[in-house]
């Protein structure tokens, strides 16, 4: 069966932040008080809708503010895929990226929704459209986040955490006082001793700094399992310089967007794992590429998020457990969110270790209209 793309429409959203989740960046911004972010609909002649999410982020490397995203989408890319079969994604995205050269975000949420649509064409869950899950089993592990709080608030969050299940911790660092950093990350282990921690300094050291300070949390942690960016995207001396020093296991995540960033960061010893996103990688074709040439090279894959809401995270959990290359816990559900914007949130809000997705067709989330009306930004 076939079918063609008719339109593409788009969605700005302003979702409240609920619960904090502070970052080196957000902090530097002065917060994040709410998800402005975008959601795709494709329709296709033969019915089916699909539906992607657009998270732009301006403080990112390639990122982009709401109003730049839809005029992208609305204007370059709506017309370079309406008319065109559904079942050619990879050729489209080949289109975008020439169109649309160096600016990935805006091609991703067009990208999912492609892959949503085909999978209610086809009757399969988008994991299968990638390939399907390692022995058949679509359930991935994982990770529960904190942001940047204060030693006391961590230490209640991880003890809850436990409670749920979780025992590997993403924990974000990099921010303006490191001492509280480092007796938070000593106060996760303290509640929870078999606590595996990563710690995410999304840039916020200098090369300098970071290889006085990760022995110091690798210390507290008892052992850390990796840490995450903790220099500026472009300074990759300074991420090798980093994982020489320390020893420690280095995560890029904004200095790799794409195959070619992964080869290059492989060619020059800078890391030793690869953090895929979705709106870094340009969409679910370009993250399978990233993925294989992350593999061909010996490096394993991270499957991180932008903080989408619940369509992104569908998309981010399909990735997910189609990809043999990720063998890390995931921390593909936001749940910091007012709102998912999706009907039955809690099959997309879960906790504990682990997590299935489901297998209805496409991603398998349909949109709440009446929480998409109530967030709408015109």
């Amino acid at each position: 069966m076939s079918a063609t793309v008719t339109a593409v429409e788009t969605i700005p959203v302003s979702v409240p932040v609920e619960t904090s989740y502070e970052t080196s960046l957000s902090v530097a911004a002065g917060g994040q008080g709410s998800y402005d972010h975008v959601l795709v609909r494709v329709e296709t002649d033969a019915g089916v809708t699909g539906v992607g999410e657009i998270a732009p982020l301006s403080t990112w490397p390639h990122g982009l503010t709401r109003r730049a995203v839809l005029d992208l989408v609305e204007d370059r890319l709506a017309p370079l895929v309406e008319g065109e079969p559904l079942h050619r994604i990879p050729r489209l995205v080949d289109r975008a990226e020439r169109t649309l050269s160096g600016e990935p975000f805006p091609i991703s949420g067009v990208d999912v929704a492609l892959y949503d649509a085909l999978g209610k064409l086809r009757d399969l869950p988008v994991y299968d459209l990638l390939g399907g899950a390692p022995d058949g089993d679509p359930t991935i592990p994982l990770h529960y986040s904190i942001g940047i709080r204060p030693p006391e608030e961590v230490r209640e969050l991880a003890v809850e955490a436990r409670k749920e299940g979780f025992t590997a911790f993403k924990v974000k660092v990099g921010g303006p006082d490191f001492e509280a950093e480092r007796e938070a990350i000593a106060a996760i282990v303290d509640a929870v001793p078999d606590a595996r921690i990563r710690v995410d300094a999304n840039q916020g050291w200098s090369a300098a700094e970071a290889v006085r300070r990760v022995p110091v949390l690798d210390e507290a942690a008892g052992g850390l399992v990796l840490v995450e960016q903790p220099v500026p995207y472009d300074d990759v001396a300074g991420l090798r310089r980093v994982r020489e020093a320390t020893g420690v296991p280095v995560l890029a995540d904004e200095a790799c967007f794409s195959p070619s960033d992964v080869a290059d960061l492989a060619g020059r010893d800078a890391c030793d794992i690869v953090n895929i996103k979705l709106a870094k990688t340009g969409g679910l074709s370009r993250a399978r590429d990233v993925a294989t040439v992350a593999s061909a090279h010996g490096l394993p894959c991270f499957m991180g998020t932008m903080l989408e809401l619940g369509v992104g995270t569908a998309a981010n959990a399909h990735f997910a457990a189609s990809s043999p290359a990720i063998p890390y816990p995931s921390g593909a559900l936001n749940v910091h969110a007012a709102s998912t914007l999706v009907e039955d949130p809690e099959a997309w809000n879960a906790s504990g270790g682990r997590f299935t997705v489901p297998s209805d067709p496409g991603l398998g989330v349909t949109l709440d209209d009446s929480a998409v009306e109530r967030y709408r930004i015109d």
